[in-house]
């Protein structure tokens, strides 16, 4: 085997749910490798992907975003796009980035919805006006199906079991016109007045929605894989999660009736190995 080819084993190794929370420096030293030899492989990858992480969500912007919130009359402030309703409300869509995205994380940013009324010929500050909604409260799931997701916000490519991931461009556009056609912007163009949108917001406000099915167990899932691939993962942390499924009022069909859904959210976990399911039978039978 190419030492390429033994670092890959490596990576495929540490990565299995049973392994994750333990030292592997003994299987480096018995199969000749260094952690140098390891960084040097996955900055190889790097250097190969077709654009960075960042690079991406520049011509998602570019390509997509702007001209398809264009075409439906916002104008574009930097990143923030106002759409007119009357001479002195707006409904604004702004990108916030998070802060400390980096190569691992891959880029990571959230479409904030808000509403703006002024008079004056100002603009919301730091492009967020009131009653302010995060986009994917208006997907189903909250947006968690998606290879595009992440706790804090949309998430470009970055690491998967320690790993650099590549999503084609082209797929990583799609994903955002399914989004923005199937599930945003219909709603956004309803909007004709404050009432209007008071009553999107009622709709789609975190309160309304945190209450809904598909945002509740998909949050249950997040938080079973999220804690099972973790170093904490003992008899408390179970305990947690049956008292966690009490808190969000789930019940035992539901939670069997949405097994499918472990497997669509597989693909946007730091760790793509574990399989959930066994773990949500067992605590969807937990009184």
């Amino acid at each position: 085997m190419t030492k390429d080819e033994i670092i890959r084993e490596y990576y495929d190794y540490i990565t299995r749910p049973e392994e994750l929370r333990y030292s592997h420096d003994r299987y480096m030293a018995e199969h000749g490798i260094t952690e140098e030899d390891t960084e040097a492989y996955r900055n190889k990858l790097i250097a190969n992907l077709s654009y960075t992480p960042f690079e991406k969500r520049d011509i998602v912007v570019k390509e997509l975003i702007k001209p398809l919130l264009k075409e439906h009359g916002f104008k574009t402030g930097g990143n923030t796009w106002c759409r007119k309703i009357t001479d002195s409300l707006k409904v604004v869509i702004h990108m916030e980035g998070y802060r400390f995205s980096f190569a691992a994380s891959g880029a990571i940013f959230q479409l904030i919805i808000s509403l703006f009324e002024s008079k004056e010929k100002l603009k919301p500050q730091h492009g967020i006006g009131e009653l302010s909604i995060d986009s994917r409260y208006f997907l189903p799931y909250y947006g968690m199906e998606s290879p595009l997701y992440n706790v804090l916000g949309y998430r470009i490519d970055g690491y998967r079991d320690y790993l650099p991931i590549d999503i084609p461009i082209d797929e990583v556009k799609e994903y955002f016109r399914t989004d923005l056609e199937k599930y945003i912007l219909p709603e956004l163009l309803k909007i004709e007045s404050r009432e209007d949108y008071e009553k999107m917001y009622a709709k789609y406000g975190s309160e309304k929605r945190w209450n809904d099915l598909d945002i509740r167990i998909a949050w249950f899932i997040q938080r079973v894989m999220s804690t099972f691939t973790s170093y904490r993962a003992d008899g408390k942390d179970y305990e947690d999660l049956v008292n966690y499924k009490k808190e969000l009022k789930l019940t035992g069909k539901e939670i069997l009736d949405n097994l499918d859904l472990a497997d669509a959210m597989r693909c946007n976990q730091d760790f793509t190995k574990f399989d959930a399911k066994p773990l949500l039978i067992k605590l969807a039978n937990e009184e």
